[in-house]
């Protein structure tokens, strides 16, 4: 059956992942390239790999999400993205257009919540879907529809993970890593969860209990004391660590699959921006007689 492959990408991480892989890489007219190119790499590795029918790429925008109005502290932590980082978001959407390939963002909210509603909607439309990333919260949205792919090392290794592989790993379900979250919270995010309460706590708890609410509505029986107290001084930061954690799936956007279909690049000006950008490998992907 053709028509049946939904490919999502996490251009933020990917472009991340690239710029952090690969070493600083300019053109002779200065312009920073290694990150763009790491994403490109990347790019062409899993189409040819995966072959999508549909295709959509989302991004981050620089504005505050909702989390942040939920907690000023979200993501207080994170140094600001260097310039010559900064610098390739746009050379990258440059190149998605001549591609023909969609790209969506949208104020107040994440690439992994655009991910995540787009995903929903493929699910609802019977579509495989393949989310792409290098994000492990991404592993909540894993289904028996959708699998999500976790760049690993580098640019070319991903890690592939569906609803078995998840339970085979953590013995948890997907949509727990959200319980898991709220527990253990997360540092990259600056989430704060419960202290004491790393991955294998958290998992043993979540194994044994299901979800966060049942831990606390059975808080007499965990184990430990020291365990139990923290969980108890530390409700409310666990709540909100779960509601921060979350991947929201209702993003308000209008989805029109049309829009998702991998069309033909414009090859002259992608031949151009290559040529630009001196991404001499990269010229072998254009046709010759384009």
């Amino acid at each position: 059956m053709k028509n049946n492959r939904l490919m999502i990408i996490d251009g933020s991480s990917l472009l991340h992942r690239g710029f952090y892989a690969l070493p600083l890489l300019s053109t002779k007219d200065g312009i920073y390239t290694n990150g763009v190119y790491g994403f490109l790499t990347m790019f062409y590795k899993i189409t040819e790999e995966y072959e999508p029918d549909y295709i959509s790429v989302a991004f981050d925008k620089k504005a505050p999400t909702f989390r942040h109005l939920e907690y000023d502290l979200y993501k207080a932590n994170r140094q600001k993205s260097p310039n010559e980082l900064s610098l390739q978001f746009p050379i990258l959407k440059e190149v998605l257009s001549a591609m023909n390939i969609n790209q969506i963002e949208i104020e107040g909210y994440e690439a992994d919540d655009i991910a995540g509603t787009i995903a929903k909607f493929g699910e609802e439309k019977g579509l495989e879907v393949i989310l792409v990333t290098g994000d492990r919260d991404y592993l909540q949205l894993a289904s028996e529809k959708s699998k999500v792919l976790v760049t690993k090392k580098g640019i070319t290794e991903l890690e592939v993970f569906d609803n078995k592989i998840i339970m085979d790993k953590y013995g948890i379900k997907p949509e727990q890593f959200i319980d898991l979250k709220g527990l253990m919270g997360d540092q990259s995010d600056n989430i704060p969860g419960v202290p004491g309460i790393g991955e294998k706590t958290g998992l043993k708890l979540i194994k044994e209990f299901g979800s966060m609410e049942n831990i606390y509505e059975n808080i007499e029986k965990v184990s430990g004391k020291k365990r139990k107290e923290s969980l108890i001084e530390y409700r409310q930061q666990a709540f909100m660590s779960k509601k921060l954690g979350e991947i929201v799936t209702n993003v308000p956007i209008e989805l029109d699959m049309e829009k998702f279909i991998v069309k033909e690049p414009n090859w002259e000006k992608l031949k151009e921006l290559y040529e630009k950008l001196e991404f001499k490998s990269l010229l072998d992907k254009i046709p010759r007689d384009k």
